[in-house]
C-alpha cells in the first residue's frame, strides 16, 4: 500500500486565512469581557457601593479555569473525527456565548441571576477557545512545508494581538460615539452583539475546507486513536512531555501576554490613573505595531530553533516586566495623584515605547510556541495532548494572571510604594520556572517529522 502523504486538498493561503480569521474572532470574543470588566461589574453586580471589580475578574477568569476540561472534549473529537469538525464546533459555541453576554439583563432586573449567567457564558467560552486554538495551529501545520511550520503557524499566533486590536477598536469607536453614561448603560453590549456577524462569516469560510492531509492519511491507514484522552495520559512519557510543555512554555507565555496586555491596561487605569481613552490609545497603538513580531519570531524559529527564540523572550520578559511597570508609574504619575488625569504627548509616547518593548518580548515567547507544541506530541494524540497542555498552562495557570495579580495586591500588606507592583510576583515566578525547565528538560523540536507516530 502507498503510505505517502497525499497532496493537500486545500491551498495553503486559504487554510491560513480561514483558520486565522476564525481564531482572531475567538480571541476578540474572549478579550471583550476582560477589557469591559468594569462595565460588567457595574451592570451585572449589585450597586451597593462596592466596585465588584475583583469579583468580575474572578468570573471572567473562570473561562481559563475550565479550558483544560474543554481541551479533552475537543481533543477527543479532533483526534478521532477530524481537526476541521472540532474547530467548527468551537467557533459556533464561542459565537453563541459572546452574543448571549450582550443579552444578559442588568442586576437591577434579575438580581444574582445576572452574574450567574455571565459565569455560564464565560465557561462556555472557555470550552470553545480550548478547542479552537489547538485545532487551528495543528490544521495549518499539517498543511505546511516542514521547514516553514513556524512561519505559517506564526499567523495563528498573530491573531492574539490582532484580535485584541479589533476588540479595542470596536470598543473605542462605540465609546466615542456616545456619552459615558450611555456606554455604561447599554453601549457596552454592542461589541458583544456585533461578534455574531463575524462568527457566521468565518464559519461558512471554514466549512468549505477539507480535512488536513496528515490526519487523512492517518485515518486512511486506520491508525487514529480510538481513545485519545486515555492514550494521552497512558502513553509512555506523554505525561512528562505535557508537563514540560506546560511549565516550559505555556504557563509563562500566557502570563507574560496577560501582563503585557491586560495587567498593563488595568495598571494604567487604576494605579497610574490615566484617562480611559489614553489607555485604549496606548494599548491599541502598541498592539498594532507589535502584531508583526508574533509571526516574525515564529518564522525565526524555523531557522535557529524554537528553544532559542523562546528562552530569549522569557529572559527579556523577566527583565522588562518589573522595569516597565516602574517606568509607567514614574512617567505617567510621578506625583502620586489619586484622581484620573491627562498626560503630555511626550509622556504618552514614552509609555508607548516601553509597553511596545514588553509586548515584543511577549511575542518572542508566543511566536514559536504553536509550532513547538504540535511538534512535541505524536500525530494520533496530538490534538488531545497539545490541547490539554496548552489549556492547562495557557488557560488554568497563566490565564489567571489578571485575577491573581489583583488578588495578591488586595491580600498582602506591603508598603504603599510596593503595593501597585506586588502582584507582578506571579508572572515573574512563572517566567523563572519556564527558563529553568527549558534549559534543563525541554528538547529542541523544529526538525521533527509530523508524520512520525512516536
Amino acid at each position: 500500500m502507498d503510505n505517502t502523504i497525499q497532496k493537500p486538498k486545500n491551498n495553503i493561503l486559504t487554510v491560513i486565512i480561514a483558520s486565522s480569521a476564525g481564531t482572531l474572532i475567538e480571541w476578540y470574543d474572549m478579550f471583550l469581557a476582560i477589557i469591559l470588566a468594569g462595565s460588567l461589574a457595574v451592570n451585572l453586580f449589585p450597586a451597593d457601593g462596592s466596585s465588584h471589580f475583583l469579583e468580575t475578574l474572578a468570573v471572567v477568569a473562570s473561562s481559563f479555569m475550565f479550558r483544560p476540561i474543554g481541551s479533552l472534549i475537543f481533543g477527543n473529537i479532533g483526534d478521532k473525527i477530524g481537526r476541521k469538525y472540532s474547530f467548527l464546533l468551537s467557533l459556533i459555541l464561542m459565537g453563541a456565548s459572546t452574543f448571549l453576554i450582550g443579552c444578559i439583563p442588568n442586576f437591577s432586573s434579575i438580581g444574582w441571576v445576572a452574574p450567574i449567567l455571565l459565569l455560564v457564558c464565560r465557561l462556555m467560552q472557555g470550552l470553545a477557545i480550548s478547542g479552537e486554538y489547538a485545532g487551528a495551529v495543528i490544521y495549518v501545520a499539517e498543511h505546511a512545508p516542514a521547514n516553514k511550520r513556524g512561519f505559517y503557524t506564526g499567523f495563528i499566533q498573530a491573531t492574539v494581538p490582532i484580535g485584541l486590536l479589533v476588540c479595542l477598536s470596536v470598543i473605542y469607536v462605540t465609546r466615542s460615539s456616545m456619552s459615558d453614561a450611555d456606554f455604561n448603560s447599554f453601549g457596552w453590549r454592542i461589541p458583544f452583539l456585533l461578534s455574531s456577524i463575524l462568527v457566521l462569516l468565518s464559519y461558512f469560510a471554514r466549512k468549505k475546507l477539507h480535512e488536513s492531509p496528515v490526519f487523512e492519511e492517518l485515518k486512511k491507514a486506520g491508525k487514529t486513536s480510538k481513545a485519545p484522552v486515555k492514550e494521552a495520559f497512558t502513553a509512555k512519557g506523554n505525561v512528562k512531555t505535557m508537563l514540560k510543555a506546560i511549565f516550559g512554555g505555556n504557563a509563562a507565555q500566557s502570563s507574560v501576554m496577560q501582563t503585557s496586555l491586560f495587567v498593563t491596561l488595568f495598571f494604567m487605569q487604576r494605579a497610574v490613573k490615566l484617562e480611559d481613552t489614553t489607555v485604549l490609545l496606548i494599548t491599541g497603538v502598541v498592539t498594532f505595531f507589535s502584531a508583526y513580531f508574533y509571526q516574525y519570531f515564529g518564522a525565526l524559529s524555523d531557522k535557529i530553533g524554537r528553544k532559542k527564540v523562546l528562552i530569549s523572550g522569557l529572559i527579556a520578559s523577566l527583565i522588562l516586566i518589573p522595569v516597565s511597570f516602574y517606568m509607567f508609574m514614574k512617567i505617567g504619575n510621578p506625583e502620586g495623584l489619586q484622581e484620573v488625569h491627562a498626560i503630555s504627548t511626550t509622556a504618552t509616547l514614552q509609555i508607548m515605547g516601553i509597553s511596545f518593548l514588553l509586548s515584543v518580548a511577549g511575542a518572542a515567547t508566543y511566536g514559536p510556541l504553536g509550532a513547538f507544541m504540535l511538534e512535541i506530541f505524536p500525530t494520533k494524540i496530538r490534538y488531545t495532548s497539545m490541547g490539554f497542555a496548552q489549556n492547562m498552562g495557557n488557560g488554568f495557570i497563566g490565564g489567571a494572571t489578571t485575577f491573581v495579580t489583583e488578588l495578591i495586591k488586595t491580600s498582602f500588606v506591603v508598603s504603599a510604594a510596593l503595593t501597585p507592583y506586588i502582584g507582578l510576583a506571579y508572572p515573574i515566578l512563572l517566567v523563572v520556572i519556564a527558563i529553568i525547565v527549558n534549559v534543563l528538560f525541554v528538547p529542541e523540536t523544529y526538525k521533527t517529522d509530523l508524520t512520525d507516530e512516536d
